[in-house]
């Protein structure tokens, strides 16, 4: 397995990692709220919204690099020949 391989399968680990993290972290927030002040399910409802917000910034986030990344592929292609 070459060295570009394992690279790029450490890029998509990560980026699911964050994906989950997004999500878990204002969750488990929520659900400590519930707890803490006894607000349930509201903890947990505005902790869910807000991982998905983040979820999806994060989504959007990497379609607009990949798109940067996909044109100046293209635009050097087309400088050099």
């Amino acid at each position: 397995m070459a060295l570009k391989e394992l690279s790029r399968y450490g890029q998509y680990i990560a980026l699911g990692t964050h994906i989950a993290a997004s999500m878990m972290i204002p969750v488990l927030a929520g659900i400590y709220a519930d707890n803490r002040w006894g607000s349930s399910p509201w903890g947990v409802i505005i902790g869910a919204l807000v991982g998905f917000g983040a979820m999806i910034s994060i989504v959007l986030r990497l379609a607009a690099q990949t798109g940067r990344n996909e044109y100046m592929e293209k635009r050097k292609k087309s400088d050099h020949g």
